[in-house]
């Protein structure tokens, strides 16, 4: 399973090393350290059909920093506005918090900016045309190095994507059904740890990392 985990980490990279990113606040960085960076394979938006729901929860772990700022973008999908930072949103999730993010069609008759139930500080819209959309998510982290460790207390603290649980869906709303979404470099599938003589969470080492993204 483990081998399985890090050959789909690989290949997921190959297919979205096209994404146009930016350095900066409003845009994502260009990176491929894994201790920077989760994906998950697929999400679309189809009017009068279907949308993409994404949790991102801090649960305070013991090596979490207590705030982790991460930007969310969608890849391979036209959003309404079609820039590098129209396609995603930047964020910061705090100690305790879950953060909402929809991909959804600008025209969506709830789930819009006139909805005061989706303008509140932790839910995140990113809407995309009113014609069908199928593409990929990528998050990274607003920290440029997660992996170097704050002391508090007696405890390191992170900033790296490790520390934090995210979870969506593809919901179809006529059938009110769905599938889930996998996102390989959260906690679920991450460790601190492994060795760094060679460099950090760098694809092309031989090594597994310090803060590898896969176990």
């Amino acid at each position: 399973m483990k081998n399985i985990k890090r050959l789909t980490l690989l290949a997921l990279f190959g297919i979205l090393s096209f994404a146009q990113v930016a350095s900066g606040q409003t845009t994502a960085r260009e990176t491929r350290l894994s201790a920077e960076v989760a994906i998950s394979p697929y999400a679309q938006a189809v009017p009068n059909d279907s949308y993409t729901f994404i949790g991102i929860s801090h649960p305070s772990l013991d090596s979490a920093s207590s705030a982790i700022g991460v930007v969310v973008e969608v890849i391979g999908m036209t959003t309404t506005v079609n820039t590098v930072a129209g396609r995603a949103t930047i964020f910061t999730v705090n100690a305790g918090e879950t953060h909402r993010v929809f991909v959804v069609n600008q025209g969506h008759a709830t789930i819009n900016s006139s909805n005061s139930s989706f303008t509140d500080t932790q839910t995140h819209l990113i809407p995309t045309v009113d014609s069908a959309q199928f593409g990929a998510i990528r998050v990274t982290t607003v920290a440029e190095d997660p992996n170097t460790a704050v002391v508090v207390g007696t405890n390191n603290t992170y900033e790296n994507l490790a520390q934090l649980s995210m979870w969506g869906v593809v919901y179809v709303e006529s059938g009110g059904t769905g599938f889930a979404m996998e996102f390989v470099g959260d906690m679920a599938d991450s460790t601190i740890g492994g060795d760094n003589t060679l460099g950090v969470g760098r694809l092309n080492d031989e090594n597994p990392t310090a803060g590898r993204g896969i176990n």
